[in-house]
């Protein structure tokens, strides 16, 4: 009754969906779950699509549907786009594709106040503390990008091998004091799971990024940021954890601007030393043949 009122007064979002959710069967909870893992591609997929992508019948769909004690599917699309979209926000322009808004939506969600205010919070966290970046498998390129970022201010930041018993041996040095930044999504890799265990045992803060609040690092990390990982048709794109990172590390260098300034001063000469960057070669003079007789 209470979710009938909630939708009606238009107040009922995702979070109460979510416990309405785990009290469903178990085949539509894997349609529950996949709907709150991918909130922007909901309002654009029929009741089939939606079937097929989370490996259900359409029939499962609509008992979800009834569960949640919603009038029909248009009513469920109609939360999801609340949510993401806004109340009057068209889902796009006559000129942009749906991947397009997708790509739109996902960097406009980066910058919403929650967000602000976490990303301002682990900033201070990870710019006061040695930090270690891990990630496995494709989310491993979230953490090598994160950690060149940060080893260009930062002198005590630490890339986690890209291998389970390497990254074992690795945080083997970390102490309590120490920061983990963590990247994983669905499918999550279980190395991830592992170390983020090994670390919490170790007492090490952990920062998990993934992206649904139903990934098992929520429950070992200090504090869970939660992406959006849109699903195109045939690869998902990360485009928003991307756009968080570079975030992330902006806000870190405004915390400490001189410093930073300073640091990435030194980077730029270092790498000019080792000649890390391409240049243009000088430009030689052009010798013509002497030329005979009258032009």
């Amino acid at each position: 009754m209470i979710l009938e009122q909630l939708f009606r007064w238009g107040i009922m979002n995702i979070h109460a969906m979510r416990a309405k959710i785990e009290g469903c069967p178990p085949t539509q909870q894997r349609v529950g779950r996949f709907m709150l893992r991918h909130g922007s591609d909901i309002p654009f997929l029929s009741v089939r699509q939606l079937a097929a992508r989370s490996g259900v019948t359409p029939s499962t769909v609509m008992r979800l549907v009834k569960s949640l004690r919603l009038d029909n599917y248009q009513s469920l699309q109609t939360i999801f786009r609340r949510e993401f979209f806004g109340a009057s926000q068209p889902l796009s322009t006559p000129k942009e594709s749906e991947h397009e808004h997708s790509f739109r939506v996902a960097i406009d969600s980066v910058f919403v106040p929650e967000k602000r205010e976490q990303v301002d919070r682990i900033a201070r966290l990870i710019f006061q503390s040695p930090c270690h970046v891990a990630g496995f498998r494709s989310a491993y390129s979230l953490s090598h990008y994160l950690a060149y970022l940060l080893n260009m201010i930062q002198h005590n930041v630490f890339l986690v091998p890209n291998s389970e018993s390497a990254a074992f041996d690795h945080l083997m040095l970390a102490r309590p004091d120490h920061v983990l930044v963590i990247f994983s999504t669905h499918p999550y890799a279980s190395q991830s799971i592992k170390v983020a265990k090994m670390a919490k045992e170790t007492g090490i803060q952990i920062v998990a990024v993934t992206d649904s609040s139903e990934s098992p690092l929520c429950a070992l990390a200090h504090e869970v940021v939660v992406m959006d990982q849109i699903s195109m048709d045939y690869i998902p794109s990360r485009i928003s954890f991307f756009a968080w990172i570079e975030y992330l590390v902006e806000t870190g260098c405004g915390l400490q601007d001189r410093k930073s300034r300073r640091e990435l001063k030194h980077f730029k000469d270092h790498m000019e030393k080792l000649s890390g960057y391409w240049s243009p070669e000088p430009l030689t003079e052009l010798h013509m043949p002497d030329q005979k007789g009258d032009l």
